[in-house]
């Protein structure tokens, strides 16, 4: 126990923590912060992201035709707050804009109708040309729900055409914007990259550290004999584990801030844009999320250790690991974190190809074992 405790201390040395610590305050500012402080994006999804807000609690996943013609209602009140600001506006009068229907619906071929109309939406202080905008794209993805799944359908084969056709036929529309998928898609692939990076930095001289000193006959020569390497491999085990449940905790207590919990328990397909496979709510696909990221950061952690042992010096480590890092940003990241379910892949790809890592990550590591449980140390 002596010994797996100062491996740890090896590991945890304040260099490799005062460097893990940089990485990441580099990390936030360049890849994370944005999704945090610019959450919603602009206009118009900051405007769609209020309303959803306000009329999730009221209408759920779905809406029926009730709940739309209340819907439309709350619309055509702010319509009317519209018209009474046009209809006192000097300037809208002047351009004969004094109705919030001949502003929606300018010509724009028309020099100072335009001029007005973009005074208004880009750098006035009203909110209604933005909120009504939204209001509106709710409406039209209502109104046309079915027939954008009918030329889904239509463009789609095999394994996505039947999902599709599954999703029209029991009524599964999308009526929700994607502002909050998209950024979490966003942010998850963010954090992916940081704790990969951590990892990497932390774990990579666990073994070489040892090899560079010379003193790797030495253990294995001592009474404790091979169960050193055993305790190294437990010791990183654990610091791998350590480390990405700090930072998961850590980031994922920042995203919490963005107050997307309105959304958690929408079903996935209620978002639109993205399709995905499975009928999960919002808070399942982020807790799978989550557990993808852990055991993809666990099977790296291993994966290190085993390049670790045998790379004999710290220039090819690091060119082994720039490889590895590259695949798992590329295809960790980027494939089986960010797009772990959607339809844009065969419906079996991010499974296949995360079972291909794992088995693959196994067959390495127990190859690395047995080499160095048979090594000779003369």
């Amino acid at each position: 126990m002596q010994l797996f405790w100062l491996e740890m201390k090896k590991i945890f040395s304040w260099k490799l923590i005062l460097l893990v610590v940089l990485v990441n305050v580099l990390m936030f500012k360049l890849m994370i912060e944005f999704e945090l402080e610019y959450f919603p994006n602009g206009r118009p999804a900051g405007d769609l992201f209020k309303i959803e807000q306000e009329i999730i609690p009221k209408y759920g996943a779905q809406m029926d035709e009730a709940e739309f013609l209340d819907f439309k209602v709350t619309y055509e009140k702010k319509v009317a707050l519209a018209d009474v600001y046009l209809a006192n506006d000097p300037q809208a009068i002047a351009v004969g804009m004094n109705t919030y229907e001949a502003f929606r619906n300018f010509d724009y071929n028309d020099q100072k109708k335009k001029e007005y109309h973009d005074q208004l939406f880009h750098y006035s202080e009203e909110d209604f040309p933005w909120e009504l905008q939204s209001y509106e794209w709710f409406i039209d993805n209502f109104e046309h729900k079915e027939n954008s799944l009918f030329v889904t359908i239509r463009e789609a084969s095999g394994g996505q055409k039947i999902r599709f056709e599954q999703l029209l036929n029991e009524g599964k529309y999308s009526i929700y914007s994607d502002t909050v998928t998209y950024n979490f898609k966003n942010y998850k692939t963010s954090l992916a990259i940081v704790i990969f990076l951590s990892i990497a930095i932390l774990i990579s001289p666990i073994f070489l550290r040892d090899k560079k000193a010379n003193i790797v006959p030495l253990q294995y020569s001592a009474k404790s004999g091979r169960n050193i390497y055993r305790t190294k491999w437990l010791a990183g085990v654990v610091s791998t584990v350590f480390i990405t449940s700090i930072l998961l905790t850590f980031y994922m207590s920042l995203y919490s801030t963005n107050n997307t919990s309105s959304h958690f328990d929408l079903p996935l397909y209620s978002f639109g844009w993205f399709y995905q496979w499975y009928d999960i709510t919002f808070l399942q696909y982020i807790i799978i999320s989550v557990i993808v990221i852990f055991v993809l950061s666990i099977l790296l952690g291993i994966l290190t250790m085993a390049i670790s042992t045998i790379v004999p010096n710290t220039i090819v480590l690091i060119a082994v690991q720039i490889v590895v890092m590259f695949s798992m940003i590329a295809g960790g990241a980027y494939v089986l974190v960010k797009e772990l379910m959607n339809m844009m892949y065969a419906q079996a790809f991010v499974p296949t190809m995360f079972a291909l890592f794992t088995i693959g990550v196994f067959v390495f590591m127990r190859f690395v074992w047995k080499r160095e449980m048979r090594r000779d140390i003369l």
